[in-house]
């Protein structure tokens, strides 16, 4: 446990970013450490959790946690457990421009004691608090990784005992935010060329005198120009486009449209926003479906920020299945209600929006299972 926690402290000194927005779910893995005098002999712990990024700042972690519980001097007698649910709020050290970042973490919890003895929980459920430090990041896309330790005081004050946790996690995790690029610097300018003297020209020959002025003729009165023509609206692009059963990957058309709507904004010198909302069909459950439906707009957020349009004028919705635009009763209505719309919110009056459409993506059939395998499946 003592190396665990030194990698910790070492991990700590990185400059690092949260992702807003960031979720994740793990399994936990880890050693117990009893506090000194006491009669427990040190355990393995196993567990699982769930956390999330609010800000680059913010963030709160959920942990289920249970350990054995065996006396030192009694190594024959049956084991019994504690369970520890701990909520935790999280601090990140370092925002920066990189996948890890360490953590400070703080919070309270409850534990169900058991009896060392006994052999079975006695059912006795006692406050804890606790506090620690950690280091999470990716390990690939979806794939992540969480080191920790942490110390926790169960029971009351004058009855507590102490127990040092370090916990390695392993998971799942989505959303979050891209950083923005950081743009090349400019080359510097070439020296220029030091001037040449020019040669001294000789001084020109005086002028001759002037002409006697010719009569001067009256001026006939000038018609005012014609009024300037209102000037052209601008017209800037929406879109709705399509996904296919259950996917969040974007086809070529989608992306053009995409690409389409990033130009039009680039060019407009006006303010404005944009709004994306993912939309699912109803088949499957409502949070599955509200996952997803946030899944799509942070992909086509993703490539409006790629294009150019800045980040802090796009938000994204996860809507679900709430607002459909088809019957959902028709494999044809489905395939609608699976899109995401790009909504291009303006104050110049001098604009106009016009919405552009993809094709409907059709389900994927599933495969075809044997009724032995089905057989098999249900047992």
């Amino acid at each position: 446990m003592r190396n665990l926690f030194f990698l910790v402290l070492a991990g700590a000194t990185l400059v690092v970013q949260a992702q807003e927005g960031q979720s994740w779910v793990t399994g936990h893995l880890g050693q117990t450490r009893f506090g000194n005098g006491s009669i427990l002999k040190d355990q393995v712990h196993l567990g699982a959790g769930v956390g999330h990024w609010y800000t680059d700042l913010f963030g709160l972690d959920l942990r289920v946690l249970r350990t054995d519980i065996q006396p030192k001097n009694a190594p024959g007698s049956s084991k019994s457990q504690e369970v520890h649910l701990m909520a935790s709020g999280l601090i990140n050290l370092y925002p920066g421009a990189s996948n890890w970042y360490p953590y400070l973490s703080a919070g309270l919890g409850a534990t169900n004691v058991g009896s060392p003895y006994s052999g079975k929980s006695d059912g006795t459920t006692l406050i804890n608090y606790h506090g620690g430090i950690g280091i999470m990041g990716k390990l690939t896309d979806g794939l992540m990784l969480d080191l920790s330790a942490k110390g926790i005081r169960v029971g009351p004050h004058w009855d507590a005992r102490t127990e040092y946790l370090a916990t390695l996690g392993l998971g799942y995790t989505w959303g979050g935010r891209k950083a923005a690029p950081v743009p090349a610097p400019a080359p510097a300018p070439e020296p220029m060329p030091e001037p040449k003297p020019e040669p001294v020209a000789p001084p020109p020959p005086p002028p001759p005198p002037p002409a006697p002025e010719p009569p001067k003729e009256v001026a006939k009165p000038v018609p005012p120009p014609p009024p300037p023509p209102p000037p052209a609206k601008i017209v800037l692009d929406e879109a709705v486009l399509h996904f296919a059963n259950g996917k969040a990957e974007l086809g070529p058309d989608a992306k053009a449209a995409i690409q389409k709507v990033a130009d039009g904004l680039k060019a407009y010198p006006g303010d404005y926003s944009l709004v994306v909302s993912g939309h699912t069909s109803s088949i499957g459950g409502k949070a599955l479906n509200k996952s997803l439906s946030k899944l799509r707009a942070d992909a086509v957020a993703n490539i409006l920020i790629e294009s150019g349009v800045v980040a802090s004028r796009v938000s994204t919705v996860g809507v679900g299945p709430d607002k459909p635009i088809a019957d959902n009763k028709t494999k044809e209505g489905q395939a609608k209600n699976r899109r995401v719309e790009i909504d291009v919110k303006v104050k110049d009056g001098k604009t106009e929006v016009r919405k552009t459409e993809t094709g409907v993506v059709e389900a994927t059939p599933p495969a075809a299972t044997s009724k032995k395998t089905a057989k098999k499946a249900t047992k």
